[in-house]
């Protein structure tokens, strides 16, 4: 595996549309984009979706490339009823068709794990016949990454891409969902889940609820995270500033030389 060497991230780091701040962001530093208007399915019809696309085509002209995040509100992959699986699946599609109208790099997906209505070995049961079938018409350059986000630990992820064993399917770790759901450190769930790691969305919190503050605003260390994902991880990984306030974030990540 060719490790990241080089603590500049410019290359390979977007801003979330989350982020109030995000058109001033581009604007200034012409890094990524990471695309959150789908992440509500029902922006995926209609008039939102005309909308949401029109925004879009206005921000891609100042962002160096763009990352789609899927839809994710009441979407399960896993899901026991049959139909609300076809739900998911229909959603993902149309979200896919997105991501090669704007030739995303990848596409972001929520695992959909609920701890207490999903046994985890039925969630993985389940999770690898629902995406092996998702990408079974999907071209080569066309790649997603799994979040998590209710999971309480890392290895369930991590059993999880090795049961896909897909080149085009890998891990998003989202460090402030961890931080606030799990007893496992962050550090410890990027130990574990290197191997398999495409994206990483970086926010902090205060341990206790999902406020996606600025990077140095909680309970992470985002030192010493971006120093195991230097460390550990693949080169071509790419890093989404998820937090609200997106300023104090990238003029951190500058201060300490990773701009």
């Amino acid at each position: 595996m060719d490790k990241m060497k080089n603590r500049n991230i410019k290359d390979r780091l977007y801003i979330a549309t989350v982020c109030e701040q995000h058109r001033e962001i581009l604007m200034q530093h012409g890094i990524g984009v990471e695309l959150d208007q789908f992440c509500m399915p029902e922006n995926l019809d209609g008039e939102a979706a005309a909308s949401a696309c029109r925004e879009i085509e206005a921000l891609l002209p100042l962002a160096s490339g763009c990352v789609l995040h899927g839809p994710f509100h009441e979407l399960f992959p896993a899901a026991i009823d049959p139909k609300a699986r076809a739900l998911a699946m229909e959603r993902f599609n149309a979200a896919a068709n997105l991501v090669l109208k704007y030739d995303a790099k990848k596409m972001v997906v929520h695992s959909g794990y609920v701890p207490q209505v999903y046994f985890k070995e039925w969630h993985l049961d389940r999770s690898v016949e629902f995406w092996h079938e998702f990408m079974d018409d999907k071209p080569k350059g066309f790649h997603i990454v799994i979040e998590n986000v209710m999971e309480d630990e890392p290895y369930m992820l991590a059993e999880l891409a090795v049961r896909l064993k897909h080149p085009q399917i890998k891990v998003c770790l989202d460090a402030g969902h961890a931080a606030c759901v799990s007893k496992v450190p962050v550090c410890e769930w990027i130990q574990v889940l290197a191997p398999y790691l495409g994206h990483l969305h970086l926010h902090n919190n205060d341990g206790k609820n999902d406020l996606h503050q600025s990077l140095t605003d909680g309970v992470i260390d985002t030192s010493r995270v971006l120093d195991a994902v230097f460390d550990l991880c693949d080169a071509d990984m790419t890093v989404t500033i998820e937090s609200i306030d997106g300023l104090d974030s990238v003029a951190w990540l500058a201060k300490e030389g990773y701009l």
